[in-house]
């Protein structure tokens, strides 16, 4: 299943991130930004605690390193879920590749990250893409995307276009620091996924819920999922019909993934 939900956390509060694992389907332990200089040992320390304590979190628990070769040592050897690589650039990421035998998810936040984003994607080490939308904003000279998203349109594009001609999973759209306006985040979260990201990185717990909500299809939606999911399953013609309306193979792979985010109870009628 492809992760909904991505919940970053400071590395130096094992708290917040025991939280993080109970509440979205990924968390991500942040060295990066979200640490400041003078904690950066203490939470290197802390991250790699919490991932030998406890396998399970560990194997759904991502770590963001910094541009630090102490990040990547304190964490050779330990099992997790793999590294959210920022400022992904080509030979960037083939340094973090060369150090670790995790997954990775190259954060594109400049412009010759975006430049390069298929060759990024190809990268066999790389399990998809991301945006940082508000560090490649600055370094593009638009304005914050909270404030308006139409000037990195185009980069949003090419980030999906890139992960799907690589055979990548659907991206995760970039985090949004609106915390008080649930009703904007949620249609933001839609608007995204209508690019073709697919979840979205998060910063707050009710960031997470909201995102579970709105990827949650409603019962009309899976009804007919499930109608041409069957009718798929039992066809022996190359052509499928349902409803007077004729079904091709990219029509039946989204009904699929509806079925998928709509989960077995839902499904097991």
């Amino acid at each position: 299943m492809i992760p909904r939900s991505w919940l970053f956390c400071p590395g130096d509060r094992p708290g917040r991130l025991a939280k993080a694992v109970a509440a979205a389907d990924v968390a991500v332990a942040d060295l990066e930004d979200a640490v400041a200089p003078d904690r950066k040992d203490a939470a290197r320390s802390a991250v790699v605690r919490a991932l030998q304590t406890d396998p399970d979190a560990a194997a759904r628990t991502w770590v963001r390193v910094d541009h630090d070769p102490a990040d990547l040592d304190a964490l050779a050897g330990v099992d997790f879920g793999g590294i959210v690589v920022p400022k992904a650039e080509p030979g960037i990421v083939e340094r973090v590749a060369a150090a670790t035998a995790v997954p990775l998810v190259a954060l594109i936040e400049t412009a010759a990250g975006l430049w390069a984003a298929r060759e990024l994607a190809a990268h066999p080490r790389v399990r998809t893409l991301a945006l940082g939308e508000y560090d490649l904003a600055v370094e593009l000279g638009t304005c914050p995307p909270d404030v308006d998203g139409a000037p990195l349109a185009w980069a949003r594009s090419r980030v999906v276009a890139a992960a799907t001609a690589e055979g990548c999973p659907p991206p995760p759209a970039a985090v949004s620091t609106a915390l008080r306006d649930e009703p904007w985040f949620r249609a933001d979260t839609r608007q995204l996924g209508r690019f073709g990201f697919f979840g979205r990185m998060c910063i707050h717990p009710a960031q997470v819920s909201a995102v579970h909500e709105v990827l949650r299809p409603s019962d009309d939606e899976v009804e007919r999922a499930l109608e041409i999911v069957r009718a798929a399953e039992g066809a022996s013609d190359a052509v499928l019909v349902v409803d007077g309306k004729m079904i091709d193979p990219p029509v039946v792979a989204h009904a699929r993934r509806v079925a998928d985010l709509a989960g077995p109870e839902r499904t097991a009628r």
